[in-house]
C-alpha cells in the first residue's frame, strides 16, 4: 500500500544559523513519500549554499524576494502535490517520527481537517525552556484566541484548498487566521505527542 504523499514547505530568510538543522529534521524523517520545498526570500547570509547542499533531496527550491512569510509559504503550497501539507519554519525543526505519526492519525480520522501535537520550546542556544502542552480544541476555542502550535500542525490538502491559502495581509497570527478558516470546513484533532521544536530567539517572529 502506497503511503500518502506529504508535502513540507520551509519558508526562510536570513536563517543560515538554523536552516540546516531544519532541513535535516525533515529529510531524516525517512518518510517514504515525502515532497520537500524550500522557499527562500533572497537570503545573503549563506542560506542558499546550505540549500544547494541538499538540492538533490528536495522537490524544489527558490531564492527570490517576496513580501514575507505568508507569500513564501503560499509559493510552496502552490507547488505542493501532497495529500497532506505542513510548513516548518527555518528556525524550528521536527522531532523523529513526527510525519509518520501525523499521517497515521489523519488516516485513522478521515473527517478532520488537521491534526496537531505538542511543541518543545527552546532558546537560541538550543536549550529547552518549556514544553507547550495543548488540548483538544474547536472553533469556539480558536475564536477566544486559544492557540495551537503551528510547527506541530499537519493539514489535509483538500480542506486547505477549500479554505484558501494564507492571507498575505497578515504578518502575525497568519497561522491562527488560517486555522479559523479551516475549522469552517472540518474539525481538528489533538494528540499528546511531541512532534516539533520551536526556537525562541531575539530574531524570531513571535
Amino acid at each position: 500500500m502506497t503511503s500518502p504523499r506529504v508535502s513540507i514547505v520551509t519558508p526562510s530568510y536570513q536563517q543560515a544559523a538554523y536552516l540546516e538543522e531544519t532541513i535535516r529534521s525533515v529529510l531524516d524523517q525517512h518518510y517514504p513519500n515525502l515532497e520537500y520545498w524550500i522557499i527562500d526570500g533572497g537570503s545573503q547570509d549563506g542560506s542558499v549554499e546550505i540549500i544547494r547542499k541538499y538540492a538533490d533531496q528536495l522537490a524544489g527550491w527558490v531564492s527570490e524576494r517576496d513580501s514575507g512569510q505568508a507569500e513564501a509559504i503560499n509559493k510552496g503550497f502552490t507547488r505542493a502535490t501532497g495529500e497532506i501539507v505542513a510548513w516548518i519554519n527555518s528556525d524550528d525543526y521536527y522531532l523523529p517520527g513526527a510525519i509518520q505519526a501525523a499521517v497515521d492519525l489523519l488516516e485513522q480520522h478521515p473527517d478532520v481537517a488537521l491534526v496537531y501535537g505538542d511543541v518543545v520550546a527552546i532558546n537560541g542556544e538550543g536549550e529547552v525552556i518549556n514544553v507547550q502542552h495543548f488540548k483538544q480544541m474547536g472553533l469556539d476555542d480558536l475564536m477566544q484566541f486559544k492557540i495551537i502550535g503551528q510547527p506541530s500542525v499537519f493539514m489535509r490538502r483538500s480542506v486547505l484548498e477549500k479554505a484558501g491559502f494564507l492571507d498575505l495581509s497578515y504578518h502575525y497570527l497568519l497561522d491562527h487566521e488560517l486555522w479559523l478558516r479551516l475549522m469552517q470546513h472540518a474539525a481538528m484533532l489533538y494528540t499528546p505527542q511531541r512532534w516539533s521544536v520551536a526556537r525562541y530567539h531575539a530574531a524570531a517572529k513571535n
